[in-house]
């Protein structure tokens, strides 16, 4: 995939406790370059989907690297929107890009 489609920067972070289990932190996993479609209205409406969620589809550049590291449930941050990781795509047939089916956070509210 040439340079240019991957127009936004992600974050992706995993939860962690800190060792007395007192609170939960987030760490940063990978920060990397992305392209970000975000599901239409009309897809929603004809999926009969909550409304209040927003799926996307994010796409990263493959390795193997981010194939181990990126699991389900981590979170993503881009242009200030939280969303979770749902799915995590690799396409092995070619190794250009890495597919993350995520959801805005509902909990997001709760990061701190």
């Amino acid at each position: 995939m040439p340079a240019g489609v991957f127009n936004r920067t992600v974050r992706i972070e995993r939860r962690v406790r800190d060792p007395n289990r007192e609170s939960i932190a987030w760490e940063l996993v990978i920060k990397t370059r992305a392209f970000v479609i975000m599901q239409s209205g009309k897809e929603i409406i004809a999926a009969d989907a909550p409304v209040s969620i927003t799926r996307a589809s994010v796409r990263i550049r493959y390795s193997r690297i981010a194939c181990k590291a990126i699991r389900q449930g981590m979170c993503l941050t881009v242009d200030g929107l939280v969303m979770r990781i749902e799915q995590v795509q690799p396409d092995v047939a070619r190794r250009e890009y890495i597919q993350l089916i995520c959801v805005t956070d509902e909990r997001r509210e709760n990061r701190s």
